[in-house]
């Protein structure tokens, strides 16, 4: 029996389309391709309906719950003042008086059995409610003096796309909303299925929350190569196993020289370089997750020795990863 989970996406004033749009369609996207979790999405707003940043009316939507489901998912959306073409939109003591309404219903509502995201200025919201206070969190760029003044107590993080913090996630909004629901996906149904929905949605790179820069689940994954998409995905399902060229070669039905010179052409990296830098994708989230054992993550990972795993280490990070996990607990 597939396990459901309730994902409630709360539209505040003139919510941003792309802010929405993209993390549902990622939920749909993971209904569609698997029976597993099945992700319950239902639309709630201080009113029944809402004017979009493009023009588009959504009508329908539901009323703040009075309670929230233990283990659901709250999302809050980004809004903008500037509504596309001439249509008219709430006016200023309407945006106010919702605001006002998302906000006490957050901090009355809201508990630890719940895990929150916050898309673009959506984060706004919550930081008024207090329910940031003493967590990581980013915004948009143009957010982050705002959300400064808040509050003293949010560990801001600037130049990020999301941050995680317990239960607490926070994007930069638009596009990170999609990067961000990619990720949360990604825990619950595994990276193979991140990155099967991620290729669906045609996005150009599922990218980490913690740098600008392209996710090693997704980067080289640009080019149009059906034969070497299917090795990515095949080596993504199982990082840890000893893959090698010549084997992969076999799954490719080519020759080892041939298809080591096409998997670097297509993706611009070397087969060992692809695998490892997966490798230490897995590593990051352990050292953050708890306490391991680094020389039992070393063959937990499918490196053959700790000079390797350090060496592929190195390739990523400046600091060791003993160091790189305390600065990640600061």
């Amino acid at each position: 029996m597939a396990q459901h989970i309730k994902v409630h996406i709360l539209l505040a004033p003139n919510p941003l389309m792309l802010d929405f749009a993209g993390p549902a369609e990622v939920l749909r996207r993971a209904n569609k391709i698997q029976s597993e979790i099945i992700f319950d999405v239902q639309y709630i707003a201080p009113r029944d309906e809402m004017m979009t940043s493009a023009g588009l009316k959504v009508s329908g939507l539901s009323k703040l719950p009075n309670q929230l489901q233990p283990n659901c998912f709250l999302m809050v959306s980004g809004t903008t003042k500037d509504i596309l073409g001439d249509l008219p939109s709430p006016s200023a003591a309407q945006r106010t008086a919702d605001n006002e309404k998302i906000v006490e219903w957050l901090r009355a509502t809201f508990t630890a059995k719940q895990t929150l995201l916050t898309i673009c200025s959506g984060a706004l919201l919550a930081a008024r409610a207090g329910l940031f206070d003493g967590y990581r969190c980013t915004t948009h760029h143009d957010c982050l003096e705002e959300l400064r003044s808040i509050s003293p107590q949010i560990k801001i993080e600037e130049n990020r796309l999301f941050t995680e913090d317990r239960n607490r996630f926070a994007s930069a909004g638009i596009t990170s909303g999609t990067d961000l629901m990619l990720h949360i996906v990604g825990k619950k149904l595994g990276i193979a299925a991140a990155a099967e929905i991620a290729k669906h949605m045609v996005v150009y790179a599922r990218r980490n929350g913690d740098a600008p820069q392209l996710s090693p689940w997704l980067q080289g994954r640009s080019h149009l190569h059906p034969t070497i998409h299917r090795i990515q995905d095949l080596i993504a399902a199982d990082p840890t196993k000893d893959w090698d060229v010549g084997s992969l070669a076999k799954h490719a039905h080519m020759s080892a020289r041939h298809f080591s010179r096409l998997f670097n052409n297509q993706t611009g990296l070397s087969v060992p370089d692809y695998v490892n830098g997966l490798r230490i994708a897995i590593a990051e989230n352990a050292l953050r997750a708890e306490q391991i054992n680094i020389e039992h993550l070393v063959g937990d990972l499918g490196f053959g020795s700790s000079r390797h795993f350090r060496r592929a280490w190195q390739k990523h990070h400046q600091l060791s990863p003993t160091q790189w996990r305390q600065s990640q607990q600061v």
